[in-house]
């Protein structure tokens, strides 16, 4: 995946990301047509993403888009306008399913259908991951370990605040690597800020149609002052107005239709106002600029707890504090994923560097 040509302002690290879905792609309700029904259906997805793509060239600006494998099916010739524009492609699985619904057997064959399309129409590797509807929670931990098998390298499925369907709310809110059996797994959770001690999104889906332009610069300005990346999340169905509703409750349908008209205009604002990269770039301009501070990014252990089968995201400084061995040694696995990650053509990064300070300025 070619590196963006723009370059970061300041400290902020910043990404759009754009999950390509029709209009007919909600979840969580029985009025949505299944499947099946998909292929009869209006797509409205060529003239959507064509505008999208019209305005990010306009500004010079590359993108990732997590494609959903069915659409992807159906129309690669615009998966192929978007990688030679210089996005990232990245996988939204195949039948946009909630990973805590399906199970882990379903889940798996979904999002390695979905990798596998999407590898053979652009040729190259995927390797970026988004659940439908954030649809991790702690009762779906199984997940992560089914990502990372299934051969990506980055997650971008964790909501780190509470919401209609998945969400995790105490997760952390910078990136982390959690360590599977596969390896380590990166997650970048969506970009979060804290109002009145609650947790809340400005910068996505329908948080992003119904905060004015005043809240969302806010919410940047406080992100870049805790250090903390912006994510930037829209449907192309976000910028179009006119598309079919269905018959949602009056709750879902305020959700999914309103402020639709703001959508294009705050993409465009964003466009000009902020740098923007693909996620791609902006984790590995986050990843080395951690090393250049002899930091370390937290690494988080799965753990079931018996009684709750839910998901203990528990610290490896906590666990082997005890044991200062112990701990050096898994400091060293995590700085050798943040290579790993940075892969053979970033030699600024090294798993065998030594850092005089790290047990001390470890941030794990």
């Amino acid at each position: 995946m070619p590196a963006s040509e723009n370059r970061p302002k300041g400290k902020l690290h910043s990404c759009l990301t754009i999950d390509v879905e029709d209009w007919f792609h909600i979840l969580d309700s029985h009025v949505v047509p299944g499947i099946k029904q998909w292929p009869s259906l209006e797509s409205r997805i060529e003239r959507n993403l064509k505008e999208m793509l019209a305005v990010l060239d306009s500004f010079s600006v590359k993108v990732t888009f997590f494609w959903l494998g069915w659409l992807a099916e159906q129309h690669k010739d615009l998966v192929c306008m978007c990688r030679d524009a210089g996005h990232e492609i990245a996988s939204h699985g195949y039948a946009h399913v909630l990973a805590y619904e399906v199970g882990p057997d379903a889940f798996r064959e979904d999002i390695t259908l979905a990798r596998d399309i999407l590898e053979n129409i652009i040729g190259d590797q995927v390797r970026g991951f988004r659940a439908p509807g954030f649809g991790i929670t702690k009762k779906a931990h199984w997940a992560f370990e089914v990502i990372k098998e299934s051969g990506y390298q980055y997650d971008s499925s964790v909501f780190p605040a509470s919401r209609g369907h998945g969400g995790i709310a105490d997760a952390p809110l910078t990136p982390y690597f959690i360590e599977t059996q596969s390896g380590h797994l990166l997650e970048i959770p969506m970009s979060i800020v804290e109002i009145f001690g609650h947790r809340t999104n400005l910068f996505g889906g329908g948080y992003l149609r119904l905060a004015n332009k005043l809240m969302i610069k806010w919410g940047i300005d406080k992100l870049q002052a805790a250090g903390r990346p912006l994510i930037v999340y829209l449907h192309p169905r976000e910028i179009d107005p006119a598309q079919p509703h269905l018959p949602l409750s009056l709750l879902r349908q305020f959700k999914c239709y309103v402020n639709l008209s703001s959508t294009l205009p705050k993409l465009k604002w964003l466009c000009k106002n902020y740098t923007l990269f693909t996620m791609l770039d902006m984790v590995e301009n986050y990843i080395r600029s951690f090393y250049l501070e002899s930091k370390m990014i937290p690494v988080l252990r799965l753990r079931n707890n018996r009684t709750s089968s839910e998901l203990s995201l528990e610290s490896e400084e906590s666990a082997f504090s005890a044991d200062p061995k112990t701990f050096r040694s898994k400091v060293l696995l995590v700085e050798k994923a943040m290579a790993d990650f940075l892969g053979p053509l970033n030699p600024t990064f090294s798993a065998e560097t030594e850092h005089s300070g790290i047990e001390a300025d470890a941030k794990v």
